[in-house]
Order: structure tokens, then sequence, then C-alpha cells
């Protein structure tokens, strides 16, 4: 009778022990799937306003890619800033560049999105 209350008590603890890394492990979770779906708009956002500059330019369209290259630096990857700045910096320069820039850019998004 002696073992009842100690195995009582154990088994009170490894439930409250789990329940603190179950929940642990939710929040984990979640803010692992908040910052995905913070880059993941931010480089959608990135891209559909390198595209309005490009088809519409105009002072307005090149703000709005500013904007969205900074929430860039704010949740990508470093890789996919200095990209995103080297399209800019490749604006009037050969097509080559660009085409390279671009390419730089799609590739670290996507090795980004994939961690």
């Amino acid at each position: 009778m002696d073992w009842v209350l100690p195995l009582i008590g154990g088994l009170g603890i490894g439930s409250l022990l789990k329940s603190v890394i179950d929940n642990f492990n939710s929040r984990r979770a979640v803010m692992k799937d908040r910052l995905y779906q913070e880059k993941r708009e931010a480089y959608l956002g990135l891209l559909g306003a390198l595209h309005k500059a490009a088809v519409q330019p105009s002072d307005e369209n090149s703000k709005d890619f500013a904007l969205w290259q900074t929430r860039c630096q704010l949740f990508g990857s470093p890789d996919a800033a200095r990209f995103a700045q080297a399209i800019v910096e490749t604006n009037d320069r050969p097509r080559s560049e660009r085409e390279s820039a671009f390419s730089g850019l799609i590739e670290s998004m996507r090795d980004d999105l994939r961690r």
C-alpha cells in the first residue's frame, strides 16, 4: 500500500510535465508558421511590386517596390534582401546582369521558404 501514493503523485507530475512540453511545442509551431507566412507574404508582395514597376514604371510603383523590399529585409533572408537590392542596382545595366540578380532572388526565396 505504501507504493500507491508515490505512483499517483508520479503520474500527476508526469502529466503536468507533458502539458508544459506540449504547450511549448505548440507555441513554437505557431511562431514558426507565423514567420513562414510573413516571409511568404513579403516575397509574393515583392514579386508583385517588381512586376508592376516593370510593366508600368512610375514613382508610385517604385515606392511600392521599396516598401516590399524593406519588408523582405525584415522578414526574409539576407540573401533575398541582397538580390532584391541587386535588381535595383542592375536596372540600367545589361539584361544578363539583371536576369542573374532575378534568378538569385528566386532561388534565395525558395531556399528560405524550404527551411
